[in-house]
């Protein structure tokens, strides 16, 4: 679809509004093409809709990408497992964090003042998982916490979304790591969220937007005014064998430390997700 078409469905409507969409055709078991008012969106689904049937979405976001979440039809069952494993799994994998993170600092982490981090996530990965295996109780609980991220992966609401991380090598200095990355959605756009605590600005939580070389970050910080001044992020990160590019898209913004972590709102109760990632006419 042509930009100014794209900008002319943002004008149409405001995040916040629920809308109906009919679903038009099926062009893989992963994605639909839903007409809302005349626009025809390729979305990705985790529901099954057959064509012809009449959907309703909450719009949670209109850029850079429009995200859609399909509301709930009546009797239709939630792809969510049951909420008493998943609050045992999330309280565990909390414990187990903390044990590890009760180590000496110097084991688990770098000090704060050693900002900026560094720019190579291998690299980081490395370093702290060589200090670690010097420390057998550390290792212990790392792997602990790690045994918990795999049973907390076979958890319908994430595996049908996406993979939980648990990364703890960046950003080193922080503490209470949380780290999803998104399917890949069609056209290549994948988000990833990540959420950490650090000394200054306490709770972070960074939202990503990946696609080809670039990431689209939006921060958000419990202090927003105390995060590093050399910025929190680099100017791209190394991933392997590729290097991203970092683009802020906004200052950083007021979290509210009442929000559930990152992890309890990924298994929480909620709406089937259907985040459209292309538009036509």
């Amino acid at each position: 679809m042509a930009s100014r078409d794209l900008e002319q469905f943002r004008r149409a409507f405001r995040a916040g509004e629920r809308v109906a969409g009919k679903v038009l055709s099926r062009p893989d078991a992963q994605h639909a093409w839903v007409n809302i008012s005349g626009y025809e969106l390729l979305a990705r689904t985790d529901t099954d809709p057959q064509p012809g049937t009449v959907l309703s979405f909450f719009i949670a976001q209109l850029s850079p990408v429009v995200v859609l979440r399909e509301l709930p039809r009546p009797g239709q069952a939630s792809p969510e497992t049951d909420p008493r494993q998943a609050d045992i799994l999330t309280r565990g994998f909390r414990a187990a964090r903390a044990e590890l993170e009760a180590r000496p600092p110097d084991l688990v982490g770098l000090p704060p003042h050693s900002w900026p981090p560094g720019d190579n996530l291998a690299a980081l990965k490395a370093s702290f998982l060589s200090r670690l295996r010097k420390d057998a109780p550390a290792w212990a609980a790392f792997s602990r916490v790690a045994r918990l991220v795999r049973d907390i992966n076979t958890l319908a609401v994430i595996r049908t979304t996406g993979r939980f991380l648990y990364a703890p090598w960046y950003p080193p200095g922080a503490t209470e790591h949380e780290l999803f990355l998104g399917v890949e959605e069609a056209g290549g756009i994948r988000e990833i969220l990540l959420a950490f605590r650090l000394a200054g600005p306490e709770l972070v939580r960074v939202k990503a937007l990946v696609a080809g070389g670039t990431a689209r970050c939006l921060v958000s910080a419990q202090y927003p005014g105390e995060l590093p001044r050399d910025g929190l992020l680099p100017d791209s990160l190394a991933m392997g064998r590729k290097r991203v590019r970092l683009e802020l898209l906004a200052r950083p913004r007021v979290l509210d430390p009442g929000e559930p972590s990152l992890l309890a709102g990924l298994v929480a109760p909620r709406p089937g997700s259907f985040t459209g990632v292309n538009l036509r006419v």
